[in-house]
């Protein structure tokens, strides 16, 4: 693949920077940077993302690489000239903290070999492998044929509105991956829909309902603010699951439940449904009150599409999820926001009619958010074959591509894959339901991310060498 001269300049390379990536690593962790919608022009996406994007083109300028800032939307750091882009799309934005973390989330810690912090994992701590990938190409004197560009975006977690902006001020790339996935290579992405089902209360009881913290997670907490109740009127109840507070003329109950991403639900146990099941005990309920109870049972009784009429698999990619992710109140409506992966194969009109359907039968209904049609690559193109083959020789392993149900930057470009960083076989220390993304205690092992970046160094200088 290369000769073992510059494979020992490429190991060279890395053991002299690996605490520089750390450093580098923890100066972006250490901004809060949770993409927010702002009114103001210079900081589009909250001023975290603002300060967030600044720290990291200064890191880019101080390798010696020209920047450039598109509004705060995203900015981008290039090496070489050539006529056609080759792109690593990371993004600096995160997932808001939410609770259970063992340490201050955004102060990064390094501790047996990890770093811990929001961020490290997704995707800063990658974006930075990204970034000293080029700066390694830079050092050892490689002749880019292309231009290769760093992108770092600051609302992938929102909705990806940064990429608009930054595709009117430049090309499509020819070829980009996203270090924001697993390894070996991901060539398909499932669709996506946003639907939210709306259930209506007559407010005797359930005057109130909050929960949740961003839509693409399962809801962790929930709270829901009952009239006329007592927490005598509970019965008995689990306290580590459930807590109550009194308020004028009644409660506020809160449950608790462990959440996950909603590409990977399995496993995760959603509070809004833990809360329903206490409240679905009250006698104080009006029946518009308990047929609400029995929707969000139906709803959430699974994450495989069951309780929303839609249960159904493909050969690419498996079965469709959803998850509740973000609860409201709203003119005696209940209201939860559903993120939905359905199959690369499949059409997200026609599921959501099915759901309309199901929906409408029980009592609620059902609204169109958004839908985000799948992704699905070829996996025997020389980009993927070049990028299997740079996996292949750092693990000694046999790559196999794969399909995943997140979404990530690669579905809003014309040729495009998530690639690494992530590794299977990585162990993680800090147990279930912690350490992995949009989790607390979000951490990265150290080995693994100097493994990813020989493997993205590897691979851009295999893609240098292609006709594209």
């Amino acid at each position: 693949m290369i000769s073992k001269e510059m494979e020992s300049r490429i190991d060279k390379f890395i053991e002299e920077n690996r605490q520089n990536i750390v450093n580098d690593i923890a100066k972006l962790v250490n901004i809060k940077s949770v993409s927010t919608h702002s009114d103001d022009p210079n900081s589009p996406f909250g001023e975290g993302c603002h300060k967030v994007l600044d720290k990291a083109l200064e890191m880019c300028e101080a390798m010696g690489f020209k920047t450039r800032n598109y509004d705060y939307y995203a900015g981008s750091a290039v090496f070489g000239s050539g006529d056609k882009d080759i792109a690593i799309l990371g993004h600096l934005d995160v997932v808001p903290e939410g609770e259970g973390w063992s340490h201050d989330p955004y102060d990064m810690i390094e501790k047996d070999g990890y770093i811990y912090g929001r961020g490290v994992a997704d995707d800063k701590g990658p974006t930075v492998v990204g970034l000293y990938a080029l700066k390694c190409m830079k050092e050892l004197g490689v002749q880019p044929n292309y231009t290769f560009r760093l992108v770092m975006g600051c609302s992938e977690e929102t909705g990806m509105g940064d990429l608009p902006h930054y595709l009117e001020a430049e090309k499509m790339p020819t070829f980009a991956f996203t270090p924001d996935a697993d390894f070996p290579v991901c060539i398909g992405e499932k669709g996506q829909l946003g639907v939210t089902i709306e259930i209506p209360v007559e407010g005797k009881v359930i005057t109130n309902l909050i929960g949740g913290t961003v839509s693409n997670a399962v809801c962790a907490s929930a709270t829901a603010t009952l009239k006329g109740v007592t927490e005598a009127d509970l019965g008995s109840y689990d306290k580590a699951v459930y807590s109550v507070e009194a308020v004028e003329g009644g409660i506020k109950l809160t449950a608790v439940g462990k959440t996950a991403h909603a590409a990977k639900p399995e496993g995760s146990i959603n509070a809004t449904k833990v809360l329903f099941e206490l409240i679905a005990t009250l006698p104080q309920l009006s029946e518009a009150e308990k047929n609400a109870v029995k929707v969000v049972a139906e709803v959430l009784k699974d994450c495989h599409g069951a309780g929303i009429g839609v249960e159904v698999e493909d050969e690419p990619s498996g079965k469709l999820t959803h998850i509740n992710g973000v609860d409201a109140m709203e003119n005696n409506n209940l209201q939860l926001k559903l993120d939905i992966r359905y199959p690369v194969t499949m059409k997200g009109e026609e599921l959501f009619a099915s759901i309309e359907k199901h929906i409408a039968q029980i009592g609620a209904k059902a609204v169109l958010r958004n839908n985000s049609v799948p992704c699905y690559k070829p996996a025997d193109t020389p980009e993927i074959k070049t990028l299997l083959a740079a996996y292949d020789h750092v693990t000694g392993e046999k790559g196999v591509p794969y399909t995943i149900g997140g979404g990530t930057y690669a579905r809003r470009f014309d040729n495009a894959v998530a690639f690494g960083p992530h590794f299977h076989n990585m162990p993680n220390p800090c147990g279930e339901g912690k350490g992995e993304e949009h989790m607390p205690d979000e951490c990265n092992s150290v080995d693994f991310l100097m493994k990813a970046l020989k493997i993205y160094i590897l691979s851009l200088i295999g893609l240098n060498e292609l006709s594209l």
